[in-house]
């Protein structure tokens, strides 16, 4: 009978204070994120693009062209040569917003032309030995008349 009593009494206990300590355990708990922290740093710029600028965008269109080449001429992907003439066009773009209104005539006919190699191929994902080569030349005489009409000594006068 003793036994029963105590039994009794811790059962009564746990029911009466019931499991909320137990059902707290395994419920799980909202996860807060933490924000991040943003740091701003105000910079000024000069009004003036800076002649370093112009010159990484140069050198950017050139390995990019090169690349083209050289991608061409190994028949690589076509997703190279794709890669290859978008960044070299948004480089040449990034360039043409150095130039005041009288260079950006000048140099114009470049730009179209660079564009007109990008629909060539992009036309033709798959091309042949011979309009490759075709391609691999018009690149080739594109980037000499490039760096002679682009260099930054020759075209100080029509940075704006």
């Amino acid at each position: 009978m003793r036994k029963f009593f105590i039994y009794f009494v811790v059962t009564s206990i746990l029911f009466t204070s019931g499991c909320h300590t137990l059902r707290k355990k395994f419920i799980r708990k909202k996860r807060y994120k933490k924000e991040t922290p943003v740091y701003v740093d105000f910079k000024d710029y000069p009004a003036k693009p800076s002649r370093q600028a112009y010159i990484d965008y140069y050198l950017f269109v050139r390995g990019w062209l090169d690349e083209l080449a050289e991608s061409l001429k190994r028949g690589l992907s076509f997703k190279r040569e794709k890669r290859a003439i978008s960044q070299a066009l948004m480089n040449f773009e990034q360039m043409l917003s150095f130039y005041d209104l009288e260079g950006k005539k000048k140099i114009y006919p470049l730009y179209e032309e660079l564009l007109a190699i990008k629909k060539e191929i992009e036309k033709n994902p798959n091309t042949n030995e011979v309009k490759r080569n075709f391609l691999i030349r018009k690149i080739e005489y594109f980037k000499r008349r490039f760096e002679k009409d682009c260099n930054y000594t020759d075209i100080e006068g029509w940075i704006s």
